[in-house]
């Protein structure tokens, strides 16, 4: 597990004086030795104690330390300025903030290799423990691609029947008690029209075969590409292999979908375009279009993704969409937009989930600039009957029925030619960009020079002003 200053992830509530004092207390550190690490977001460059010094985290997570008191947990750091030790205070209710170790990830976790339908399944399922928690994460690509992010206590196990989970029955995924809070999302439809305007823009309402038509995900054979995992992270990669949807076998002709789901162990941006952050508490979704050919023979054609998401929440209640802006372009070259979906309780800061991309797509294997596109999404729509619409996925084997009553809705979001998106997919609140030392120094330089330069000018002007001034009455005398 990778442990450094920007690591430290601190919860933005007031904490008690007395909470300090016990922490103290059990840690044997004087009061006048702690301080509380205070800190606005998740993401942490600098952390600003009483003193306000910087300094550098040396020691291991919360949990590998023994001292706590109550719902605190405490821990030391060594700070730069000298300070031998400084108190670090983290509420661990909404242990999302806290740092999460990789325990284990598996595929077709207690199918029996023997058995004739464990060969038609795929479901993997990463379990990443927190102080308090565990967060589970189900990648299910039977039937209908699905993710499901599940937060229990440490002591939940996963069960899985796996002759259920076949035939799609009902609680086929289950815990062994009741999950805090689960999350998850169907990548339900692949969607192609005829862009002959070239505007990128899928008009949804209208209703014509020779405009757009629909691929349904659960008709395409999913096999595994490669598997990847350690203690810091497990990354699958899955392909489409063919298209059999009864009465329509040969709507594909050509071409593949591929997917990479991961999860870390580590805060950091993404390996690939466009560098999304990803966090302890989110997975990470790469969606490649690979020269996908249909017997549509549309002139213009485009492809745009309708995916649904299932909350806990609510049934009356509803995701919101919320795109910010940013200055900074270094991680994403030429994209300064960012998209969030959340749900309500990830809106209100409590325990939920969230969808996080930016509007970029790229048309050729290179992703670059040169090769970028726009995103573009269409807003929500209630699921009316979710029971039905998604019985063949893993997100029905685990809500079963429950999905009713549950906050479950759609949205689309629509790409250019050929097409690679990215999505980040999480539990808490969506992460935000921050810049980089090196922007911060370029900045710094690029804007302190020149004012540093006009301070010296300004000075010197002065000097010789005055100095001007006094020769000048000294030979008038």
């Amino acid at each position: 597990m990778r442990i450094s200053w920007t690591d430290v992830l601190t919860v933005p509530k007031r904490v008690s004086s007395t909470a300090i004092a016990s922490c103290c207390s059990a840690l044997t550190i004087s009061d006048s030795a702690c301080a509380a690490v205070r800190a606005p977001s998740w993401a942490v460059r600098r952390a600003v104690i009483s003193s306000r010094i910087k300094f550098n985290i040396t020691v291991k997570p919360c949990k590998s330390n023994t001292a706590a008191a109550g719902n605190i947990c405490c821990g030391t750091a060594s700070p730069s300025s000298g300070i031998t030790k400084i108190l670090m205070v983290n509420d661990a209710t909404p242990s999302s903030y806290l740092t999460r170790a990789l325990l284990s990830s598996s595929v077709n976790p207690g199918c029996n290799p023997g058995a004739s339908y464990c060969d038609k399944v795929t479901l993997v399922h990463v379990r990443a423990e927190g102080p308090n928690d565990t967060l589970h994460y189900l990648w299910g690509f039977t039937g209908k691609p699905s993710i499901i992010l599940a937060l229990t206590s440490p002591n939940a196990t996963l069960t899985i029947n796996w002759k259920d989970f076949i035939f799609a029955s009902v609680q086929a995924i289950e815990f062994s008690e009741k999950p805090i809070y689960s999350f998850g999302l169907v990548v339900n439809k692949i969607w192609e029209y005829n862009d002959v305007n070239d505007t990128g823009y899928l008009n949804m309402s209208y209703v014509n075969k020779n405009y757009k038509r629909a691929y349904d995900t659960e008709y395409f054979h999913w096999k595994i590409a490669k598997f990847e995992n350690d203690t810091e992270g497990a990354i699958l990669h899955m392909e489409s292999a063919k298209y059999n949807k009864p009465g329509d076998v040969t709507a594909v002709e050509k071409g593949n979908i591929k997917f990479m789901v991961s999860a870390y162990g580590y805060n950091d941006h993404s390996d690939i375009l466009p560098h999304l952050v990803h966090t302890q508490n989110s997975s990470l979704i790469d969606l490649v279009i690979d020269k996908l050919g249909t017997n549509s023979h549309f002139s213009h054609a485009r492809f745009a993704v309708d995916i649904i998401l299932a909350s806990q929440d609510p049934k009356n209640t509803t995701m919101t969409f919320e795109s910010h802006k940013s200055l900074d372009d270094e991680y994403t070259p030429g994209v300064f937009t960012m998209v969030d979906l959340q749900t309500p309780s990830s809106l209100s800061g409590a325990k939920g989930g969230y969808i996080q991309w930016r509007p970029v797509a790229y048309i050729a294997k290179e992703r670059d600039l040169t090769n970028s596109t726009d995103a573009n999404n269409y807003g929500l729509s209630n699921v009316t009957y979710p029971s039905a619409v998604l019985n063949s996925s893993a997100l029905y084997a685990f809500f079963s029925s429950s999905l009713e009553n549950m906050l479950v809705q759609e949205t689309v979001v629509s790409f250019g030619l050929k097409e690679d998106g990215t999505f980040l997919v999480g539990y808490g609140h969506p992460p935000d960009e921050k810049f980089s030392l090196l922007v911060i120094l370029v900045i710094s330089i690029g804007l302190g020079l020149p004012a540093l330069l006009i301070l010296v000018s300004g000075i010197v002007m002065a000097v010789r002003r005055v100095s001007h001034k006094n020769d000048d009455l000294f030979l008038s005398r």
